[in-house]
């Protein structure tokens, strides 16, 4: 049986831009900022980093324009 399809970070950014998202999870915002996910719960929770998270009914989400600005895209 074979696993997903890993996208490189640019990869999963511009799959993300081309859907339309405006808010992403933290797995998928970790991946384009070569994080680990647990980098951004802690920021989340402590309200420190580079990047502030809008808090959902799921958990936080990340803005796509803000990850676009720090990573320059």
């Amino acid at each position: 049986m074979m696993g997903a399809l890993k996208l490189r970070p640019e990869e999963k950014l511009q799959q993300l831009i081309e859907s339309g998202a405006s808010l992403v999870n933290t797995i998928d915002a970790a991946t384009i900022l070569g994080l680990k996910p647990n980098t951004l719960r802690v920021w989340a929770s402590h309200g420190k980093g580079d990047l502030k998270p809008v808090m959902t009914g799921n958990g936080a989400k990340w803005r796509l324009t803000d990850i676009r600005n720090i990573v320059g895209a």
